[in-house]
């Protein structure tokens, strides 16, 4: 049976006429395919989705002299930190668990969590804190690392105060993604074309869908719901007072 190709073997002296050599070289295509997905997040969050962005603060009801933990991706060049201060007027404290480097590394070293999937591991950010430390807790741009949400749903809502909200919201790159490419060939040759050389199928990518965040948080939260828009997927609630 005939291998099956990948995009880029079909880059020929066509291309190279225009774009050079370079195209043809493995490595160079595994960096730009990287290049396209690394980075991007600022401009998804600040330009693409700022509107949802403004509900997930509303949804942490920040107030002056708040104690706020996020976890996430990028979380000050997607300025979730300075936007957060913005609401409690500048006089809140956050501690922030910024994980960026070390779930792309995750990803490229092939790190699997004790749950089987990709890029996942079990998140001990919390275990120094004492019990009701935080008014609000944001997981942003993360909800696919920890590899295990019962787990962590408890342990985050342990360092919770009675009545602090919680909030998670990522881009994600799960089932949604797949789906919306396959309705068109040209974005589905475009996927293809940029996970080819990734080192990771797009479908190892992990990912919980709300249905399991809800079941994962079930007993620990009080008045949870959850939101779908364009590939971003938020889940909240509050801890019973």
């Amino acid at each position: 049976m005939e291998q099956q190709k990948s995009p880029w073997d079909y880059m020929g002296p066509a291309e190279t006429a225009i774009l050079g050599d370079v195209v043809l070289d493995p490595a160079e295509q595994a960096r730009w395919g990287r290049a396209i997905l690394f980075g991007t997040l600022p401009y998804m969050w600040r330009d693409k989705a700022s509107v949802i962005r403004e509900m997930i603060y509303d949804k942490l009801a920040l107030k002056p002299g708040d104690k706020v933990l996020i976890i996430g991706e990028c979380v000050q060049v997607c300025g979730f930190d300075s936007d957060m201060q913005a609401r409690m007027n500048g006089k809140g404290h956050i501690d922030i668990v910024d994980i960026t480097d070390f779930a792309r590394r995750a990803y490229i070293d092939g790190v699997i969590g004790r749950g089987g999937q990709l890029a996942t591991w079990q998140w001990t950010y919390t275990k120094a804190r004492p019990d009701n430390h935080y008014d609000a807790v944001a997981i942003l741009q993360s909800i696919q690392h920890t590899d295990d949400w019962h787990e962590s749903a408890r342990e985050l809502t342990r360092v919770l105060k009675p009545g602090g909200s919680i909030v998670l919201a990522e881009i994600m790159l799960g089932p949604n993604i797949t789906a919306a490419a396959s309705a068109d060939v040209h974005i589905e040759a475009w996927v293809d074309k940029i996970f080819s050389r990734m080192g990771w199928a797009i479908e190892k990518i992990p990912y919980y869908s709300l249905e399991q965040l809800q079941e994962a948080f079930s007993g620990v939260v009080e008045d949870a719901h959850s939101f779908y828009w364009k590939g971003i997927e938020i889940f909240w609630g509050r801890k019973p007072a």
